[in-house]
């Protein structure tokens, strides 16, 4: 262990990270640094339960945002001291189901500002910290829905079986049936996305340009909706994507979230990897969709349906 220490010791003294998202991660003492004495420090908490001079210890111990503060903690610091990058982060990857093909994008963990000023249920804008997640390059089409459940729903007539469209009509508990065959198939943990997750993703993550539209402040160049989609769903990934390489964050189908919807949650929120609030008899879901206009179309804004509601403009996206 000696020497473990003397050689981490060495490496602070020519290194330090420079990332700002890795920064506040990691500087678990508060002191504007990240280095072997975070390491240190935390291996005495976790021996002694004792964290000096830090009211916010769980915040500041739990490194990876995993909800938790154990030795998992202090080898992720040690490993990120080592290499300069977190471990366990997901990776960009694609699956294929049934002869369907679709693409998850790694999203790194971040910290970003979330909410907005116009709305009573976007305020108050708020800090949020998140772990590393992949999205969805695109909303799940109507292929990929009939290569997991058999058949699209019935309110998608053989007009409208479009396979590289958005599948809508589904509601919240039909996505969780989807969930669990589609885990089924692929030994994955699919699930849908947090309204946190939704956001920071939709703002481009740790890549972000501050943009009103996710990946632009045209949103013609990034979305379908009531200006120029002619009332109806279009081909996914026919626009340009975001800073993230993400399609459709907006415009076209909205997209149910996992939380409960409460209007005023942003109230007390946590301030990492929030999960919503426990209860609710509504489900939020985001993005604008192909009626919606340019106002409700930002990236801050916020819905809510019940979760057996079913409508025509309603879709999800896949997290993992």
């Amino acid at each position: 262990m000696k020497k473990l220490f003397l050689f981490l010791c060495l490496i602070a003294m020519f290194w330090m990270p420079t990332n700002a998202e890795a920064v506040r991660l990691g500087d678990v003492n508060v002191d504007s640094n990240v280095n072997i004495s975070d390491v240190t420090d935390l291996i005495d908490f976790l021996l002694t339960s004792h964290w000096s001079d830090v009211s916010d210890w769980k915040n500041r111990g739990d490194v990876n945002l995993d909800g938790n503060v154990n030795i998992s903690d202090v080898t992720d610091l040690i490993d990120y001291l080592l290499t300069g990058t977190w471990s366990g982060a997901p990776i960009t990857q694609t699956f294929t189901v049934n002869n369907v093909s679709f693409k998850m994008i790694a999203v790194e963990g971040g910290t970003f500002w979330m909410g907005g000023t116009y709305s009573a249920f976007e305020k108050p804008i708020h800090q949020v910290s998140l772990s590393s997640y992949a999205i969805g390059e695109t909303e799940v089409t109507q292929a990929l829905w009939e290569a997991v459940m058999g058949e699209l729903p019935t309110e998608i007539l053989d007009v409208n079986k479009k396979p590289q469209y958005p599948i809508v009509f589904v509601n919240w508990e039909a996505v969780q049936e989807f969930l669990t065959k589609l885990n089924e198939m692929t030994g994955m943990n699919f699930r849908l996305l947090t309204e946190a997750e939704w956001e920071y993703a939709a703002r481009g993550g740790n890549k972000s340009l501050g943009y009103t539209f996710p990946g632009s402040n045209s949103i013609n160049e990034v979305a379908w909706y009531a200006e120029n989609s002619d009332d109806h769903l279009h081909q996914v990934a026919t626009l340009l994507p975001n800073e993230l390489g993400v399609y459709d964050m907006t415009g076209n189908a909205a997209e149910w979230c996992n939380d409960h919807f409460d209007n005023y949650y942003y109230n007390q929120s946590p301030s990492i990897n929030p999960q919503g609030p426990e209860t609710g008899s509504q489900r939020a879901h985001r993005g604008g969709f192909y009626l919606t206009n340019v106002t409700n179309s930002r990236v801050s804004a916020r819905w809510s349906c019940s979760q057996i509601g079913c409508e025509q403009y309603l879709g999800f996206r896949l997290a993992l």
